[in-house]
């Protein structure tokens, strides 16, 4: 039986409860898909399911790549009683807000800048050896590429390099998704810019803000997937 001092863990079944839950019709509270959220990430875990998650792996991945990202967003933009819903079918939208009672709802969607380079990183922490803190690829670099700079373990990388590639990393995301089908909707752009610490974020609105002026979305934000981390808006 749980208790206080033993709470029952997060498992692979508490995260399908999760699913249902966000996923059915009226969808949740941002104040609750906040709960949700922190259980997993204070809840006792498998090790074996936080690496799962980490490397985006079924069933982990939707709350690795939309619930955690527009949880981080909603709940430091919008309040408490806002609604979301995670539709979880592969079709964009990745998530509908419904920010008043009656409002019409707004679509969320949401794309990982350097999301191959983060899951490589992963990687390296399940290979118990030196852990890349940021892996400088592109997303298209072959899998013998990673596994080379994975193989060499931690390596300095110049803040410029690290600007460079992360600002090419969002471009490259953004024509992704120019799409008249997003007309109105809110774009969320994952990026480990947590990796370059001491750039500021007028730097980055200034590196794409007109890029993401000419989109077709209402809103467009770029955001680390780490909780607490700056969340900047390009439009």
């Amino acid at each position: 039986m749980a208790s206080a001092e033993h709470p029952d863990p997060f498992t692979a079944a508490t995260l399908a409860e999760v699913y249902a839950e966000i996923s059915a019709e009226g969808g949740v509270t941002v104040a609750t898909l906040r709960e949700r959220v922190t259980a997993f990430s204070t809840l006792p875990i498998a090790d074996a399911d936080i690496q799962a998650f980490r490397e985006g792996k079924k069933p982990w991945k939707k709350l690795r790549d939309e619930v955690v990202p527009v949880e981080h967003f909603l709940s430091a933009e919008y309040p408490d009683s806002a609604r979301v819903r995670f539709p979880l079918d592969d079709q964009p939208p990745d998530a509908w807000l419904t920010p008043d009672p009656g409002a019409e709802p707004i679509g969320i969607e949401v794309t990982g800048a350097l999301a191959r380079s983060v899951i490589e990183t992963a990687k390296s922490i399940a290979g118990g050896k030196a852990v890349p803190g940021f892996i400088a690829l592109p997303d298209d670099a072959t899998k013998e590429t990673f596994a080379k700079v994975r193989d060499r373990g931690r390596v300095m990388n110049a803040r410029t390099s690290v600007d460079r590639v992360i600002d090419d990393a969002i471009t490259n995301r953004m024509a992704g998704k120019d799409h008249v089908k997003f007309s109105g909707h809110i774009l969320l752009i994952t990026a480990p810019i947590g990796s370059s610490p001491n750039r500021q974020t007028e730097a980055l609105v200034e590196a794409h803000a007109a890029a993401a002026a000419d989109l077709p979305f209402a809103e467009v934000f770029v955001l680390d997937r780490a909780r607490g981390s700056p969340i900047v808006r390009l439009k």
